[in-house]
């Protein structure tokens, strides 16, 4: 498990790339703790960056999800199922076009 200051934003990832190795699509919502999801919008993102990214993906808070990519017909649950075992290409890193972290993380 990721522990910096760029974890929330590697567990995003890992979710997001673990949907679409199972899905070949890329997933439209992601459930997350309200925590994880405060510290992408204020810590890990500038404002600008983070609204470029809820473009793509809509951020559900729930208080029982770790991080959960996932549309109308299936999910991928990094809480549960933990990294996947290889990266698509492109990565999710890529589909939400390489945001860049916010430089107080390092």
């Amino acid at each position: 498990m990721p522990n910096g200051g760029d974890q929330n934003w590697i567990r995003l990832c890992a979710a997001i790339d673990g949907f679409w190795l199972r899905y070949k699509r890329w997933p439209t919502r992601i459930r997350i703790n309200p925590v994880s999801l405060e510290d992408l919008r204020t810590h890990v993102f500038r404002p600008d960056i983070f609204a470029s990214i809820e473009r793509r993906l809509h951020f559900s808070p729930d208080d029982k999800a770790g991080m959960i990519a996932e549309d109308e017909t299936g999910a991928y649950d990094y809480g549960n199922e933990g990294f996947p075992n290889e990266r698509p290409n492109p990565d999710a890193a890529r589909w939400l076009g390489n945001p860049p972290l916010n430089p107080g993380l390092y």
